[in-house]
């Protein structure tokens, strides 16, 4: 007898890749996805302006330590000297600064001895000036030190504009804070496309069948011919 085969035709089934309705699953994921990094982004962004903000601050107020430091200095000189000119010279060029507002210097019981910038007492002059003047008063005792201990010579407060002082930084810090900007964003898109890549729809896998063979003997004819 001839082999006699059959074939199956192809079948092709398609593969669901999530739960019936996966569009809608999938389209939720990549929102609550998109939102989680929208909150990181945000709360980076937040995290380093708030730190520059710090750092211009500090930088600010170590600014004006040194410049309290330089005037005590010359101040002690010309206190030792008992040279009122050269107290009235200082005060002046301290308060020819931009970011110097006004400039006191006082004696020992804090009596003015030179007065530059205003006439006014400290909280009166204060409460004068805009709102936008970030005025900050500082004040700073003039010491003699010797090796029987230190000896009271009088006092410097100086008025400083802390918006001025950190004018020539805040160029800088402006630009750091758009290169983080673009960081950022360019960490959104990079997650975003992740999240995509993750959970994009796959397409229908094909199952193909294998064809079915059925083979038939024939009877052996030598065995049947010794019968």
């Amino acid at each position: 007898m001839n082999i006699a085969q059959t074939e199956k035709n192809t079948v092709s089934k398609k593969r669901p890749w999530m739960l019936p309705g996966e569009r809608v699953y999938r389209r939720i994921i990549l929102i609550v996805a998109a939102l989680t990094l929208i909150g990181i982004i945000a709360n980076s962004w937040y995290q380093a302006n708030q730190k520059g903000e710090e750092v211009l601050v500090e930088h600010t107020e170590n600014l004006a330590q040194v410049i309290m430091a330089q005037a005590q200095n010359e101040a002690k000189i010309w206190f030792i000297e008992d040279n009122y000119n050269g107290l009235e010279n200082l005060a002046q060029h301290l308060q020819s600064q931009e970011a110097i507002l006004e400039v006191s210097i006082q004696d020992e019981l804090g009596r003015n001895l030179v007065r530059v910038g205003h006439d006014l007492p400290l909280h009166t002059y204060l409460a004068n000036l805009p709102d936008s003047i970030w005025a900050v008063p500082m004040v700073s005792a003039v010491l003699d030190r010797s090796e029987t201990g230190s000896h009271l010579l009088g006092f410097v407060r100086i008025t400083f504009d802390y918006d001025r002082i950190t004018a020539q930084s805040r160029p800088y810090h402006r630009a750091s804070l758009q290169q983080q900007a673009f960081l950022l964003l360019l960490a959104f898109v990079a997650g975003v496309l992740v999240t995509f890549s993750f959970l994009r729809r796959r397409r229908p896998i094909s199952v193909h069948s294998e064809p079915d063979v059925t083979v038939y003997e024939a009877p052996d004819n030598d065995a049947h011919t010794n019968k």
